[in-house]
């Protein structure tokens, strides 16, 4: 499901809670280490809300998930420590 690539709310939620947790981070470590909120992203990661671009450009900055990955499941430019576990 990761690599479907679709941008569907529910596929890009459950990339999102994927690679949270392979690098183990509960939702609010993840959120504040890409200076967002734990509601914020709990939102993105529930599939409440769609992954605005400002929220995946925080996170494609800190965790260095491409954008690509994020909305569409493509694990091309994904560093190793994270596509090891997809």
């Amino acid at each position: 499901m990761l690599e479907d690539q679709q941008d569907s709310i529910a596929a890009v939620s459950a990339r999102l809670k994927h690679v949270r947790e392979s690098l183990g981070f509960d939702k609010r470590g993840f959120a504040e280490g890409a200076n967002m909120s734990e509601q914020a992203y709990g939102a993105f990661e529930n599939g409440k809300r769609e992954l605005s671009l400002q929220a995946a450009k925080k996170l494609r900055k800190r965790y260095r998930l491409s954008l690509e990955f994020l909305y569409y499941g493509i694990t091309d430019d994904l560093p190793t420590r994270i596509s090891k576990y997809l």
